[in-house]
């Protein structure tokens, strides 16, 4: 028995061969440009993305790119950055490219219903590969809701930081914290939501984390902790005279400001701190093309980023001429000062007290007279999470109250 080949046989080798060939390497940028599309629902500029209008965040979706090694990255950024359209693009990027249980958290479950209309269905809808992936029956099935989104290969699942519910459960290989600065410190009984969040990554060794937001108080700000322990990137542009490299800086050493302006004509323009020369606020298009991001700390493992309004892209953010009109405002008033550090510079604010000077208080010490004889001793303890927060006074019979310190206890057994 003999067997004859068909003639149009070398096509099924063909395709056999194309489906062998390994997937090829995108980056969450390049797939961004490719594919997606800006709603109007909540972007400001229908239609097709383009990562040209925003050059310096290709760094840090390069990060979030499957093949990156990165794990971690640290936005502290201005508001209106655009950052939050990075993080759809890696949503959109992960359903496409790299498939994965993926949570969205952000700072409440209230806020979340808002997330999703305004950014996440208009992105799920409006990107063809993603209509694609997620057909028209999807909203009805049980695996797609509010709070779930199933999709091949993975589901994305939105939580509030406030709800201990939505951080606990399944293994998450990538994460994306919005607004970390409102997140509660404490969920429930749970303990802090982003400890909750990070234990949840710990199964995947290529997990990817991605913390967003505009800082708020000094010492109280979690993206101000995050980018402290970050390899602390910077974003410098050149000079359009001289060519310099050089963080756009709002205030220098001295006091003054980096934007100048004009006595008579109220022209305002950034003074270049290497020639002197004015750089006009039109130059910053052709600056952020070439810009560079250096960090403090390259050898630490995170990724922090950060910049301030000045070097926003035109028509992201506040002008120049607004910034300082602001700035101006503000001087009187520590809640507009606050709002301006946190919205336009993407710096968290310290807020100015009378305090307590330590030595001064030591210095008010006495002993106690030899006769002292208190009608009434009484010791207060408060308990803290951590800690037990001690005091004791003595009381005489004239209303005179004494706060005790070391031996003067005396009726206190040593712990």
């Amino acid at each position: 028995m003999s067997y004859h080949l068909p003639s149009d046989l070398p096509w099924i080798f063909e395709r056999a061969a194309q489906a062998a060939e390994p997937r090829a390497v995108v980056t969450v940028t390049e797939w961004s440009d490719e594919h997606r599309m800006l709603s109007s629902k909540a972007s400001g500029e229908r239609g097709k993305y383009k990562s040209s209008r925003t050059p310096h965040l290709r760094a840090i979706m390069d990060d979030l790119s499957a093949h990156s090694p990165v794990k971690r990255v640290v936005v502290k950024k201005p508001a209106q950055g655009g950052v939050t359209e990075l993080a759809l693009n890696w949503i959109g990027y992960t359903m496409a490219e790299a498939p994965g249980p993926m949570l969205v958290v952000v700072p409440t479950l209230e806020i979340r219903k808002r997330w999703v209309r305004q950014r996440l269905d208009p992105l799920l809808t409006e990107t063809p590969m993603l209509a694609a992936l997620l057909d028209a029956q999807a909203s009805r099935d049980a695996g797609n809701s509010e709070d779930l989104k199933d999709f091949p290969g993975g589901m994305l699942i939105l939580g509030g930081a406030n709800s201990a519910a939505s951080l606990s459960s399944m293994p998450i290989k990538y994460v994306i914290g919005d607004e970390l600065d409102r997140f509660p410190w404490e969920v429930g009984s749970e303990g802090d939501p982003l400890s909750l969040i990070d234990q949840r990554t710990k199964n995947f060794p290529r997990r990817k984390v991605l913390l967003i937001s505009t800082p708020t108080v000094k010492h109280q700000s979690r993206i101000d902790q995050e980018w402290l322990a970050s390899d602390q990137r910077r974003l410098q542009l050149p000079c359009s005279e001289c060519d310099t490299y050089q963080e756009l800086i709002w205030q220098h050493a001295d006091g003054t400001l980096g934007l100048v302006e004009s006595a008579t004509t109220g022209q305002v323009w950034y003074a270049c701190r290497h020639c002197g020369a004015g750089i006009e606020e039109g130059s910053k298009t052709g600056m952020l093309a070439r810009h560079r991001w250096v960090p403090t700390h390259p050898e630490r493992p995170v990724r922090g980023y950060h910049w301030n309004g000045l070097a926003a892209p035109l028509g992201l953010g506040s002008t120049w001429r607004e910034m300082l009109d602001g700035w101006k405002a503000a001087q009187d008033d520590t809640t507009k000062l606050k709002s301006f550090y946190n919205t336009e510079l993407g710096e968290s604010f310290e807020e100015e007290s009378e305090g307590v000077d330590a030595d001064a208080v030591k210095n008010r010490l006495e002993p106690l007279p030899e006769d002292f004889a208190p009608e009434l001793r009484v010791a207060f303890v408060d308990v803290q999470k951590d800690r037990l927060e001690f005091s004791a006074w003595a009381w005489l019979a004239a209303g005179e109250g004494w706060v005790l310190v070391g031996d003067a206890f005396g009726f206190i057994d040593p712990i």
